[in-house]
């Protein structure tokens, strides 16, 4: 069986999303935060407000870290993984990956599947906690049973590749379908690379295509070159 070269793609949801607090150290930010007054979900539209630049106040990244976490204190679980997605990517606060991680821990513990979805990559890449395929997979399961195309996507890569489950191209075509099927131009790229070389699915040229100027469509340069 030809060998399939699978592009992965890995994407970090922006939408800021989160529930109980770990035991950070007390920081300007955070003394801010407790200054901050509202309901869970007031503090949490105004940091994305702050977030964003929108709602009548200017892009401000520690603003918006500060009205996270006043609502992730007050039990918001979009706020928990908004937290977690600032940690990672050093938005509004020092990157820190351990940090992160505890964060979506708590989030994704709470059922968040944005949360879910990035634990497993932290597990999948060793970011912040242990190299581990086998909790890449259990997060991306969770996630992908909430409909996350993005966690389902990984999935057909980890089987596609192999890691932390039985290699099955088979598998790898039905997850990279579901993802597809939600238009994420990565997973109609993969599953068109199946597609044109028979690869867990039979072989049509005509399906590759179709897959390939989808994903072109929405500026996926993989797809334009496969065209």
């Amino acid at each position: 069986m030809k060998k399939l070269r699978v592009t992965l793609a890995l994407f970090s949801l922006c939408l800021f999303v989160s529930a109980c607090q770990p035991q950070l150290p007390q920081t300007g930010s955070e003394a801010a935060a407790a200054n901050l007054s509202g309901t869970p979900e007031q503090l949490f539209t105004q940091g994305n407000h702050y977030a964003h630049g929108n709602g009548g106040v200017t892009r401000d990244d520690q603003m918006a870290f500060r009205y996270y976490l006043a609502a992730a204190r007050e039990g918001s679980i979009k706020a928990q993984y908004a937290i977690g997605y600032m940690y990672r990517s050093g938005r509004g606060v020092a990157k820190n990956y351990p940090v992160a991680v505890q964060w979506f821990q708590l989030a994704a513990n709470n059922g968040n599947a944005d949360a879910q979805y990035s634990l497993g990559v932290r597990y999948l890449l060793g970011q912040g906690i242990g190299q581990s395929d086998a909790d890449a997979i259990k997060w991306f399961q969770l996630s992908a049973a909430q409909n996350n195309p993005y966690a389902a996507s990984q999935l057909g890569f980890m089987y596609a590749a192999g890691r932390g489950v039985a290699q099955n191209y088979a598998t790898a075509a039905q997850w990279y379908q579901r993802a597809a099927d939600k238009g994420l131009a990565s997973a109609q790229y993969n599953l068109g690379l199946m597609y044109a070389h028979g690869i867990g699915v039979a072989t049509d040229k005509q399906k590759a295509h179709a897959l390939f100027s989808q994903a072109a469509a929405q500026g996926f340069d993989p797809a334009k070159k496969a065209l």
